[in-house]
């Protein structure tokens, strides 16, 4: 399994007008988490594009259990608990110290330049592989 936390500290313009965290964000905040765990990795996403791979969002679900608030640092953890196929799915825990804010899941695919759906390339699979050897 391959983990990762990444913090953030809530700033205003991510508050709605209840002064709570707008549910909106929380998936900017797993795709920063996942760019962060690419580069943890030494793989960026900018060099995955340029090799002409993408890797698109083809499910997302969110569970709301927690408001957070303004100037809070949440903690985003991450997992990828299998080993990625033609499709895999990102794990998410939302964080403020033991406070569980939300949880989420990810679904994705690798395709190419011409939108086709692709198995993970070499760079990326042997990357990961060595989280389960």
């Amino acid at each position: 399994m391959l983990s990762f936390n990444h913090s953030i500290k809530v700033r205003y313009v991510e508050t709605d007008a209840m002064q709570r965290v707008h549910h909106s964000n929380h998936l900017i905040w797993f795709e920063e988490c996942r760019i962060e765990l690419l580069d943890h990795m030494g793989i960026s996403y900018d060099q995955l594009e340029a090799s002409g791979f993408y890797i698109p969002v083809i499910s997302a679900n969110i569970e709301y259990l927690q408001a957070a608030s303004f100037n809070e640092t949440l903690d985003i953890g991450i997992e990828l608990k299998d080993k990625p196929k033609v499709r895999f799915n990102f794990d998410y825990t939302v964080t403020n110290n033991e406070r569980l804010i939300a949880t989420g899941k990810t679904g994705h695919t690798f395709i190419n330049q011409s939108n086709k759906v692709i198995r993970p390339p070499k760079i990326f699979t042997e990357t990961v592989n060595k989280y389960w050897q």
